[in-house]
């Protein structure tokens, strides 16, 4: 089995995980605050699966259309799968990395959108500016950007627990997890853009388990298998005094409009 289709496993498992744990669903509270015209051109980067597909190729008319973008054939079978069959012919599914996404786009002829998302991916990038950069120039007149991530203290109690039972979290996992969002993210858009704006929640995902939680950080990036013994050992003596571990995701998104100059 190759490494991107454990790696896509994994996150099947851990979205699966999060779903069912979780106090707000996400993709409602994305597309609650996005608006989609049915006859937007749309690019999704980093589409995985398509919790977020899915929804933008329902609220499409048959004018409308969207690129949806992955590293992983796997990901993007797996969301070709999922795809009602009236709306098969809105989705043209890419295989690339987001670092040489001008090239894969270009085999299409010149890119241009009316708005580009990307949720829990655009810090994969290893030049996540001249990314934005670049997607910006393919906006057209009026076009946007709505960028959705984690930010600020999220995931701090899963990640206190993870020190606690002796495991390091690599800065990339924190830097992920916590702060590109307001580091990277937010001050591009405001130097880019007249109106930004930024959505944000607290979501309390509920483990009324040990195994539960356990199962959660064996499928996450930064799961340390000589620290589990006592990660376990830490998770019984939490349960033993309370009923549940509430872990809280913090989610921005930065929706941006009126590209400058």
């Amino acid at each position: 089995m190759s490494s991107r289709t454990v790696t896509m496993e994994l996150l099947e498992q851990r979205i699966a995980e999060n779903r069912g744990s979780q106090q707000i669903d996400l993709g409602e509270w994305i597309f609650d605050r996005l608006v989609i015209h049915p006859q937007d051109k749309i690019l999704e980067l980093c589409c995985g699966t398509g919790a977020q597909s899915i929804r933008f190729a329902e609220r499409l008319g048959e004018t409308g259309s969207l690129t949806a973008v992955d590293i992983s054939a796997e990901s993007l079978r797996m969301l070709a799968s999922k795809l009602a069959p009236e709306d098969v012919n809105k989705v043209r599914l890419v295989g690339a990395c987001i670092d040489d996404l001008a090239a894969a786009l270009h085999n299409f002829g010149e890119p241009s959108f009316d708005l580009v998302f990307c949720a829990y991916g655009l810090y994969y990038s290893t030049a996540a500016t001249a990314l934005l950069d670049q997607i910006r120039s393919w906006l057209r007149p009026g076009g946007r950007i709505a960028i959705v991530g984690p930010f600020g203290p999220n995931n701090s109690q899963l990640f206190d627990l993870v020190r606690a039972s002796g495991a390091t979290l690599a800065p990339v996992v924190l830097t992920s997890s916590q702060s590109f969002m307001l580091e990277t993210v937010v001050p591009w858009a405001t130097v880019n853009f007249e109106s930004v704006c930024l959505h944000s929640m607290v979501n309390p995902v509920r483990w009324a388990s040990a195994e539960r939680v356990l199962n959660y950080w064996q499928n996450t990036t930064f799961y340390d298998d000589s620290a589990r013994p006592n990660f376990e050992r830490l998770l019984q003596e939490r349960f033993r005094d309370h009923s549940e571990f509430v872990n809280e995701k913090w989610v921005m998104m930065v929706e941006m409009t009126h590209a400058r100059g």
